[in-house]
C-alpha cells in the first residue's frame, strides 16, 4: 500500500500543472509596513518546481548581497496564516468587537447583523479555499515590530436590507499581538505568541494539515475518493497542494504527538514540512531530520 501510494504520489507530482494562481496571491500588498511605517512588498524565488513567496522590505539586499540588518524578508505564506489566526481570534472576541462597533452609529437593535458579520468572516478565515480574499477583504494595515506585531481590520458589515437606522459599512478594530523573529539566514521567522510563557502552544495550522493529510489518505486507501483529483476539486484546491499535504500522514506517531501538544520545534510549521522538507520515509531519520525528540 505505501509504494501503490507513492507512486500515486509522484504521478499527481508531475501531472499537476493547472496550478490555481489565485493561491500565489498575496493578499497584505499595500496593507504591510515596518516600524517606521515603510510597506513591505511581495517577491518570490525559485527552487526547481517550488514558489517560495515573500514579503521583503524595499532596503532589503538583492539576492547574492550581504544580508541587511534592518530590512525585512518574511515566508508570505507562514505570515498571512499568523495574521489569519490573529484576525479570527479578534473576530471570535465579540465583547471586542461590540465595543467596537459601539464607536460607530451602531444601536442595540443591530447588534445581531455585527455579530453575524464577525462569524461569517470568521469561518470564511478557517476555510482554505476563502482565507486569502478574508484577509484581502479584511486587513487594513499589518504593522510589524521588534516585538510584536499590530493588526488593523475593517469588518464589512452586510447592508442587504436598508432601514431607517442604518448601519454602517464596516467597523474597524485593532489589536497588537506579542511576537519573537528568529533568524534563518536571510530570513526572518515569525513566532507570534508571548514569549515569556513556558507552556507549548499548539500550532493550529499545522494541527490542521496533518488532520487533513490523515483524513484524505483514508478517503484513499478506503476508496472514499477516487483520485487527489477528485479531493482538490471537492476542497477547491489545487491537486498539486493536495499532494503535497497529504504526504503528512506518513509522519511518526512521535512527531504528530508533539505537535497535537504544541511541543514541536518553532522551526516545524506547515509550510515547512510541504515546501522546505523533503520528509524521509524512515520514522527514525524523520525526527532527527525535523529534530524532534
Amino acid at each position: 500500500m505505501w509504494e501503490r501510494t507513492q507512486r500515486q504520489l509522484q504521478e499527481h507530482r508531475f501531472r499537476a500543472k493547472s496550478y490555481n494562481a489565485g493561491l500565489e496571491k498575496s493578499p497584505l500588498t499595500g496593507r504591510l509596513v515596518d516600524e517606521n511605517g515603510a510597506g513591505l512588498t511581495p517577491s518570490h524565488a525559485r527552487k526547481g518546481e517550488r514558489k517560495y513567496r515573500y514579503y521583503v522590505s524595499r532596503n532589503f539586499p538583492a539576492q547574492g548581497l550581504a544580508p541587511s540588518r534592518v530590512g525585512w524578508r518574511l515566508p508570505a505564506r507562514e505570515l498571512e496564516d499568523r495574521v489569519a489566526a490573529a484576525v479570527g481570534e479578534m473576530l471570535g472576541d465579540e465583547s471586542a468587537v461590540l465595543e467596537a462597533a459601539q464607536k460607530t452609529d451602531i444601536n442595540s437593535s443591530q447588534v445581531d447583523r455585527v455579530l453575524h458579520a464577525a462569524r461569517t468572516w470568521r469561518h470564511r478565515l478557517q476555510s482554505e479555499a476563502e482565507q486569502t480574499s478574508a484577509i484581502g477583504a479584511l486587513a487594513d494595515r499589518v504593522e510589524l515590530k521588534s516585538d510584536g506585531i499590530r493588526v488593523s481590520i475593517k469588518l464589512p458589515i452586510a447592508s442587504a436590507e436598508k432601514s431607517r437606522a442604518q448601519l454602517p459599512d464596516q467597523v474597524a478594530i485593532a489589536r497588537s499581538f506579542p511576537m519573537q523573529l528568529k533568524r534563518r539566514g536571510v530570513e526572518l521567522r515569525l513566532i507570534v505568541g508571548d514569549h515569556n510563557r513556558s507552556a507549548a502552544i499548539v500550532d493550529l495550522s499545522l494541527l490542521k494539515a496533518v488532520a487533513r493529510a490523515h483524513r484524505w489518505f483514508d478517503e484513499i486507501s478506503t476508496g472514499k475518493a477516487r483520485s487527489l483529483a477528485a479531493i482538490a476539486a471537492r476542497e477547491g484546491l489545487a491537486v498539486r497542494y493536495v499532494g503535497r499535504l497529504i504526504r503528512l500522514a506518513f509522519l511518526a506517531p512521535e512527531i504528530v504527538e508533539s505537535i497535537v501538544e504544541g511541543r514541536q520545534p518553532t522551526t516545524l510549521t506547515a509550510e515547512a514540512l510541504t515546501r522546505r522538507i523533503e520528509l524521509p520515509l524512515s520514522w527514525c531519520s524523520q525526527r532527527t531530520a525535523l529534530n524532534v525528540e
